[in-house]
């Protein structure tokens, strides 16, 4: 028989935490943190979107993610977690297979920062901010998978929601990319092998994500 926790559902505004156009209402509950946290980095002379600014905030957000979650599961009368419990995953160069996603990414980055020396046009069309913005999610989201099972094997008792979810996130954000790539490779560009190429890695990548 099911648990109360088990057919606890996320709330919709976990869309706002990964989707490329999240609702960005100051009264959400993740839009309004995500839109603070921006401020304080630029506050403070930084870029609010580099690889090092994204993980300085992960493990903030990630708690505060997981007590809202709570909340909500608790205004239902379902206790889900014990966050006093969490332990603290490993680092994400513990997972060769964040690694070699990591480095998918910065295959697509470096092809990204090409064309816009050549002033390629793709990168402002839908299927060109897709490509960018899901191809840095995506290691982020793999690292966060890798945590979620690693805490499911140390016996951490928060159940297995985050893991139902994020393997929803994975499965979406590569759906999303593989429709990116296959539609600009449609397009007149001189980067139309390169799409292919990295197109054919993250399909033998993704074999590997989803069994995370």
């Amino acid at each position: 028989m099911k648990s109360k926790a088990d057919e606890f559902k996320m709330p919709k505004w976990m869309e706002c935490t990964w989707r490329r156009t999240p609702c960005n209402k100051g009264r959400c509950k993740i839009c309004g943190p995500i839109n603070k946290d921006r401020e304080k980095h630029i506050d403070a002379g930084e870029d609010p979107d580099s690889w090092e600014s994204a993980f300085a905030d992960v493990g903030k957000n990630l708690r505060q993610t997981l007590e809202m979650i709570k909340q909500d599961a608790a205004a239902k009368g379902i206790d889900i977690t014990n966050l006093d419990d969490i332990q603290e995953p490993p680092s994400p160069s513990k997972f060769p297979l964040y690694t070699k996603v990591k480095n998918w990414w910065l295959a697509v980055h470096k092809l990204v920062e090409a064309a816009e020396l050549d002033e390629e046009m793709w990168l402002y069309t839908p299927e060109g901010e897709d490509l960018i913005w899901y191809s840095l999610l995506l290691p982020k989201k793999v690292y966060r998978q890798q945590c979620n099972r690693w805490h499911l094997k140390m016996g951490d008792n928060y159940g297995e929601f985050d893991y139902e979810y994020t393997q929803y996130v994975l499965q979406e954000s590569a759906k999303i990319l593989k429709y990116s790539l296959f539609e600009l490779m449609k397009i007149d560009s001189k980067y139309k092998s390169k799409f292919l190429i990295i197109l054919t890695n993250l399909q033998a990548l993704e074999l590997k994500i989803l069994k995370i």
